[in-house]
């Protein structure tokens, strides 16, 4: 696959034209009755839009009653029960602690809809030769950072080595902003540095490896080294003051403002910066080419830097739905009809629909290497689900222990004890 960076910001140079969507869906008029769909996606509720793209989805299937969306804010964890219970809706945002060898426990093949081949990682959620969901979107992984705090702070380039970058971040804190904002009293945020592992390992299955070492954690290995240098800018007090309250929603309005000068996340953030930041900071007629984008510099090479790259959620029909035209219908609209992938500020899944965020040129300007991770095999999930290494609250574990060497030892133990089992 050609580069997915490449492709995007390719993408950004053209004038839209009418994509052409799936064809493979049953006649309208054959479609009808309810369904639930669970989604993360709260955001989109809010705003209205759900409301929009219902409207939009019974014009085309004029049969349907109802499309029931439910935003749920802690869709991992609340999910995971739902699963276990049996009680998911007819479509949902595809968890990801499902292995692909349990996609057919839980959801329908949705196979025969023929879009796999029109989406990025369209092969991520299938075995056996059968298709269980598709992605909404592609993300990249970066340093997203306010101009306007930087210029403040008289960092006039943007920093190509760490030591630059650190520099860089004194100056922010002198200049009263929070020099990276990590989110750590959230854990999920900082399952990026997971993603930093890939990249400084520049190997797209690097997970996989991992199912062999029984130290991956020592400290001048690429997971050692990416935890190492988030608990060096954690004890060098260039973070956030509070590390105890969880503040996700506040720190948009921070980076939009400049509060917060920088954060470590894929381009999904951006948009949220964008849109919804400005909006909590009081900010009217937001500039949104304030925010830029630019390859986390992990070591003292200069670049040009691995960034890590991968499928953000997918979509799936669930094995439970008693109404699979309706519910594999709405699933396709969604992924081909709607603005979602764009307003999300991913690298639409869909190869058919462009991208619309500029700040991915911004990061292709530096030449960064992009890793297509590869799916962590069920061995993988396995251990860090034994190791209690999961969704980032291992690491926020890691972070906030009294003596992170320690814990970092004792980790190596819990890991080679469970991967020992998976082999």
């Amino acid at each position: 696959m050609k580069s997915l960076l490449a492709a995007g910001v390719s993408l950004l140079a053209l004038s839209a034209v009418a994509p052409v969507f799936a064809q493979n869906l049953p006649d309208p008029a054959s479609v009808s009755g309810k369904i639930v769909y669970y989604t993360h996606w709260t955001n989109y509720i809010d705003n209205g839009d759900f409301d929009k793209w219902e409207t939009a989805f019974k014009a085309k299937y004029p049969n349907v009653e109802d499309v029931e969306v439910l935003g749920i804010a802690t869709y991992a964890e609340t999910m995971s029960t739902r699963l276990a219970t049996g009680d998911y809706g007819d479509v949902l945002d595809t968890p990801a602690t499902v292995s692909n060898a349990e996609l057919p426990d839980f959801f329908l093949p949705i196979t025969d809809l023929d879009l796999a081949k029109d989406f990025y990682f369209g092969d991520r959620w299938a075995t056996d030769g059968e298709v269980y969901g598709l992605t909404f979107g592609v993300n990249v992984e970066g340093l997203v950072y306010n101009k306007e705090a930087f210029a403040k702070a008289g960092v006039t380039a943007i920093p190509t080595k760490y030591s630059e970058l650190k520099a860089a971040y004194e100056k922010l804190k002198a200049a009263g902003s929070y020099p990276i904002v990590t989110n750590l009293p959230d854990g999920w945020p900082l399952s990026i540095w997971d993603g930093a592992a890939v990249a400084i390992s520049g190997d797209a299955d690097y997970f996989n490896t991992l199912v062999n070492d029984d130290a991956p954690f020592a400290a001048d290995k690429p997971y050692g080294k990416s935890l190492g240098i988030l608990k060096d800018l954690v004890s060098s007090g260039l973070v956030e003051e509070d590390l105890t309250t969880g503040h996700w929603q506040d720190s948009k309005g921070w980076l939009a403002s400049g509060k917060g000068a920088t954060w470590f996340l894929g381009n999904w953030s951006i948009n949220q910066i964008i849109a919804e930041g400005a909006v909590l900071a009081n900010l009217e007629n937001y500039d949104p080419n304030n925010i830029g984008y630019f390859p986390f510099p992990y070591d003292e090479s200069g670049g040009p830097y691995n960034v890590n790259s991968g499928p953000d959620y997918a979509l799936s029909v669930s094995a439970n739905t008693q109404n699979p035209a309706l519910a594999k219908a709405w699933l396709a609209f969604l992924l081909t009809e709607t603005s979602l992938s764009q307003q999300a500020g991913f690298i639409p899944g869909y190869k058919k629909l462009e991208p619309t965020l500029p700040q991915l040129a911004e990061l292709a300007s530096f030449n960064p290497v992009i890793i297509e991770q590869k799916n962590p095999s069920s061995a993988y999930t396995n251990i860090t689900n034994a190791t209690g290494f999961t969704g980032g609250s291992g690491t926020r574990d890691l972070m906030n222990a009294a003596d992170y060497d320690a814990a970092i030892a004792a980790l190596n133990e819990k890991w080679a004890a469970a991967a020992a089992r998976e082999r």
